[in-house]
């Protein structure tokens, strides 16, 4: 968990790619789109080559490869377009949770989990959170416009609203993921309650702005 997004510098897998970033150019020449999870590995490794920050020394070799795999694999597992590939995976090898299969996906799926967890946060944290995501993808499409790439709503200052935006997070990728959570451990429910609440701030947000914005057709009109 600490290595999984180490040396992120603010800009996604996509934007790398379509800018020929150096790092972007390196990934499309080795056959991935990882981008940014390939970097973290590769920073965590760097780390880890030290003795003096291998936590994994003083296991048998065979014991020490395996951790290290297990690391890279749970960092590659981060990368959003594989989401619904490991909810899939997580849905398949559930049917045997004593098979080695199982355990290899649900430790994925625990670091994933935790990489989508500010949604479940109570509200005040968050929307903190949220804000400053929102900040991260702006920043990243002001950048875009200046090379003169297409800059998708989300990441547009001039289209994009926090609140709009985080419903669709919560609609398309959490309510999915933590659904699914809760069906297989019904202690994992919080966890679904927080976001369906978190979206139902964001709802009353939303619905509040656009009563209030006068370019609006719904919204109630001003008396004279």
């Amino acid at each position: 968990a600490i290595c999984h997004d180490l040396d992120h510098m603010g800009l996604n897998n996509s934007f790398h790619l379509r800018a020929d970033t150096p790092m972007g150019i390196l990934s499309s020449a080795s056959g991935t789109q990882s981008v940014l999870e390939v970097h973290h590995c590769k920073m965590a490794l760097e780390i880890l080559s030290n003795s003096q920050y291998n936590v994994f020394q003083g296991l048998p070799k065979e014991s020490m490869q395996r951790a290290f795999k297990t690391m890279i694999d749970c960092i590659l597992a981060t990368d959003m377009a594989k989401h619904n590939d490991l909810l899939k995976s997580f849905g398949e090898a559930s049917a045997d949770e004593s098979s080695s299969t199982f355990k290899e996906v649900v430790l994925k799926m625990i670091i994933h989990t935790a990489d989508l967890s500010n949604v479940t946060k109570p509200f005040d944290v968050a929307r903190q959170w949220g804000i400053a995501v929102t900040e991260e993808f702006h920043r990243q499409g002001d950048l875009e416009a200046e090379k003169g790439l297409p800059v998708a709503p989300m990441f547009d200052r001039s289209k994009s609203k926090l609140a709009k935006d985080q419903m669709g997070f919560i609609d398309f990728v959490a309510l999915q993921h933590y659904t699914v959570l809760a069906k297989w451990n019904p202690n994992l429910q919080p966890l679904l309650d927080n976001v369906k609440a978190n979206r139902e701030h964001w709802r009353q947000i939303l619905e509040q702005h656009q009563s209030l914005d006068p370019t609006n057709p719904s919204a109630p009109a001003k008396s004279k």
